[in-house]
């Protein structure tokens, strides 16, 4: 390893910072998200969207349409937020949720969260496009 190398400011990696693939989210007129792009695990076409699984800073993602749906890092905050309110106030109630229908939810995260309250017996998951769940 030469002198440089050891330093850590060898010419490679001053080259592989200036050339990262960054990953761009348009939140709302004028709010962007950018940050590398670490990973590309899939990409392809379904009859209804772009269906991608990125590696970014907030890990493996899922995007649709160019526009993220889900990350690893913070999808729980979600997901959560989404399913165990209504669960836990059905079970308040003395009727403790047996099925529940998911519409949507490919990546399931919502059937994972739904499933954690045992006294679910069944639950039905849809999406209309295979290719979400095929990929997640």
């Amino acid at each position: 390893m030469s002198d440089e190398n050891k330093k850590g400011g060898s010419d490679i990696e001053d080259q592989r910072a200036k050339t990262a693939f960054i990953f761009k989210d348009d939140i709302a007129p004028g709010l962007r998200y950018e940050m590398e792009l670490i990973k590309i695990f899939t990409s392809s076409e379904s009859e209804f969207q772009k269906v991608e699984v990125i590696e970014t800073y907030f890990g493996k993602t899922l995007i649709t349409d160019g526009k993220t749906q889900s990350a690893e890092l913070d999808e729980f905050a979600y997901h959560e937020s989404l399913v165990h309110p209504s669960l836990f106030r059905c079970a308040s109630t003395g009727n403790p949720p047996k099925s529940v229908f998911i519409g949507g939810g490919g990546e399931l995260a919502t059937a994972r969260e739904v499933l954690r309250h045992k006294s679910v017996e069944r639950c039905v998951m849809v999406d209309i496009d295979g290719k979400v769940i095929e990929v997640c």
